[in-house]
C-alpha cells in the first residue's frame, strides 16, 4: 500500500492477518468479528459500508470493440457495488495488440488489478508470472474466494501452477480439443460436399477449387494464424519431439521437413487464389468474416456447441465442423485471470473473481450483456443474440466459468455436460505436466519473437515464396539463439522425465 494513505494500509494489514475464519476487522483496535469477507455470500449491508469503496480495473482482449460497452459496466457495477462495495472498470485492449499493450503497462508498473492471461494471444503467463507481473493467489484464494477454489476440479488448479504457486484464477471451458474446419454449410449442401473424405489439412483443397470456380465472391480460406500443428497433424509430441524417438530429442519445427512441405502448400493455395489475398497485412479477420464471404476456417477448438457460436461470426451462415485430429487435454491454460502485483486492492479482486466464476448472473452480464437489450431468452438457459445492438463480442470464455453461462440458440441443451465429459476423458500426452522456465533464455526468447513477426505471418499464410524465405527465416531463427533455447529445454525436458520416472 502507498505510504500516503496510512488508514488504508492499516485497515489492508489487519485484513491481511486474520484467521480461517476471514472475519472483517472495522480497523485494527478492534476485536470485534464481523461476517465473512468472502464473496461466496452476500455481506450483510453494515458489513459492505465498512469495506472502504474502491475501484478495480480489468484489461482484457476482445476481436472488437463494443460500442455499447460502458452501459454493460454501468449494469455490472450496480450489480456487484452492494455485495462487495467496489465497482470495476472494463478495459477491453483490441486482441491484435493484447500482448505488446500489457507488456508497455508491466515496463511502466502501471497500478491495475486483474488481466486477462494465457498461454496464447499475447497472454504469456507463465513468462509474465517468472518476471513478477502477478501476486500469487493460493492464500487470497483461501481467506477471500472459498467458494470460488471448491467449485473448480483439483487438476484445473494443479494445472494453472508455476513453481507450485497459483498465480491465475482459470476460466474454466473446454480444455479437451481437438483442430479442424469449419465450413459454411450453404457451400457443403449446394455443391454435395461428402466432409468423410476430409481427413487430413490437404483434403480441404477440392472444396476451395469448386468454390473459385464457382462462387467469385466468395473467400475460401482467411486464416492469417498457422495452420501447421507438428504436436497433432505431423508425427511430433506436443513437447517437441519425433513420436516414437525414446531420446526425445527437441526440435525447431521450422528447420522439419513437414514445415516445409506445409509452407509449400500454403503457397500453392494462395497461388490458386484459395486464400485471401490481402491476408498478411490484416491484424484481424473479424469485420472479413462478418461478411459471410469466409467459407472454411481453421479452429483449434473444436467444442461442443460451437457451430451456434459461430452464427455470430459469419454473418449468420451456418457452419458444420470436420475435426481433423482427435481430441487432447490441452489443460486449462489458454484462458485465466490473474491479479497484478502493482494491485491496491488484491484482496476485493479476488472477491470479485469470486462472484464472476460462482455468480451466474454477473457472468452472463459481463458475457452477454443485458437481457432485453443485448440478447433475449428462448428457453430456460438459452438466449438468442441481438445482432447490432453493441455487445456480441463472442468470448464469454475470457471472464470465468463458461458452464455458468447461457447457451446459445442453436446450441444443444446438454453442451455443457459434454464439454466436461470431454475434459474428463480426452488422452493426454505421455508427457503432460511439463512446464519450461525460460528465464535462462529470456534474451533468446524475445529475439526469437521478433523474428517471428518479421517472417511467420508472410510464410503461414503463403503470401512470400518459402523457398526464398524460409532459409531467411531458418538463419534468423539460428542468430536469435533457437539452438540456445532448444538446449535449455532439452536439460529442464530430461530432468523432469528422470525426476518422474517416465521411461
Amino acid at each position: 500500500m502507498g505510504n500516503t494513505n496510512k488508514g488504508k494500509k492499516v485497515w489492508i494489514s489487519a485484513l491481511g492477518g486474520m484467521l480461517l475464519s476471514s472475519a472483517l476487522l472495522a480497523g485494527c483496535s478492534s476485536s470485534e468479528q464481523k461476517p465473512t469477507a468472502s464473496a461466496s455470500q452476500d455481506l450483510p449491508k453494515a458489513s459492505v459500508v465498512q469495506l472502504p469503496a474502491v475501484e478495480l480495473l480489468w484489461y482484457y482482449p476482445l476481436g472488437e470493440l463494443q460500442t455499447d460497452q460502458q452501459a454493460v459496466e454501468d449494469a455490472v457495477n450496480a450489480y456487484i457495488k452492494p455485495k462487495i462495495n467496489a465497482t470495476v472498470k472494463l478495459s477491453p485492449i483490441v486482441a491484435s495488440s493484447f500482448g505488446q499493450k500489457m507488456n508497455t503497462i508491466f515496463s511502466s508498473a502501471e497500478t491495475f488489478d486483474l488481466a486477462w492471461t494465457g498461454n496464447w494471444g499475447g497472454g504469456d503467463y507463465q513468462p509474465n508470472v517468472l518476471k513478477g507481473a502477478y501476486l500469487d493467489l493460493d492464500d487470497l484464494l483461501t481467506k477471500y474466494a472459498p467458494k470460488l477454489k471448491a467449485s473448480l476440479p483439483q487438476m484445473v488448479w494443479d494445472d494453472a501452477k508455476v513453481k507450485g504457486k497459483i498465480y491465475a484464477v482459470p476460466n474454466y471451458q473446454i480444455a479437451a480439443k481437438a483442430q479442424g474446419f469449419l465450413i459454411q454449410k450453404r457451400f457443403v449442401d449446394k455443391y454435395k460436399i461428402d466432409l468423410g473424405t476430409i481427413r487430413k489439412q490437404e483434403d480441404i483443397a477440392n472444396l476451395f477449387e469448386v468454390l473459385r470456380k464457382n462462387e467469385p465472391d466468395v473467400i475460401p480460406l482467411a486464416n492469417f494464424g498457422n495452420l501447421f500443428d507438428y504436436g497433432k497433424l505431423y508425427g511430433f509430441a506436443p513437447e517437441g519431439y519425433r513420436i516414437g524417438d525414446k531420446s526425445r530429442k527437441l526440435v525447431d519445427p521450422v528447420q522439419t521437413d513437414e514445415y516445409r512441405d506445409y509452407l509449400n502448400r500454403m503457397r500453392d493455395w494462395y497461388n490458386k487464389g484459395y486464400m485471401y489475398k490481402d491476408i498478411a497485412t490484416l491484424k484481424s479477420t473479424v469485420d472479413l468474416e462478418k461478411t459471410g464471404k469466409v467459407a472454411v476456417k481453421w479452429d483449434v477448438t473444436m467444442s461442443p456447441g460451437a457451430e451456434a457460436v459461430e452464427l455470430t461470426k459469419n454473418g449468420s451462415n451456418e457452419v458444420v465442423m470436420v475435426p481433423i485430429t482427435d481430441p487432447e487435454f490441452t489443460g486449462i491454460q489458454p484462458t485465466m485471470t490473474a491479479i497484478s502485483r502493482t494491485s491496491k486492492n488484491p484482496e476485493r479482486a479476488m472477491m470479485l473473481l469470486e462472484l464472476v466464476n460462482t455468480d451466474s448472473t454477473l457472468f452472463n452480464l459481463l458475457a452477454f450483456g443485458i437481457e432485453g437489450k443485448h440478447y433475449t431468452k428462448v428457453g430456460p438457459n438459452t438466449i438468442k443474440i441481438q445482432t447490432g445492438a453493441g455487445y456480441a463480442h463472442g468470448r464469454s470464455w475470457e471472464f470465468g466459468n463458461v458452464f455458468n453461462g447461457y447457451l446459445l440458440e442453436g446450441q444443444p441443451a446438454d453442451t455443457w455436460e459434454k464439454t466436461k465429459k470431454l475434459n474428463d476423458s480426452a488422452k493426454r500426452s505421455e508427457l503432460y505436466g511439463f512446464k519450461f522456465d525460460d528465464t535462462p533464455v529470456k534474451t533468446e526468447l524475445a529475439n526469437l519473437k521478433a523474428v517471428a513477426d518479421e517472417f511467420s505471418i508472410a510464410l503461414n499464410t503463403g503470401s512470400v515464396d518459402p523457398a526464398q524465405y524460409l532459409p531467411k527465416y531458418i538463419e534468423a531463427r539460428k542468430k536469435a539463439g533457437i539452438d540456445r533455447i532448444l538446449e535449455e529445454r532439452q536439460k529442464q525436458l530430461n530432468a523432469w522425465v528422470a525426476e518422474n520416472g517416465i521411461k
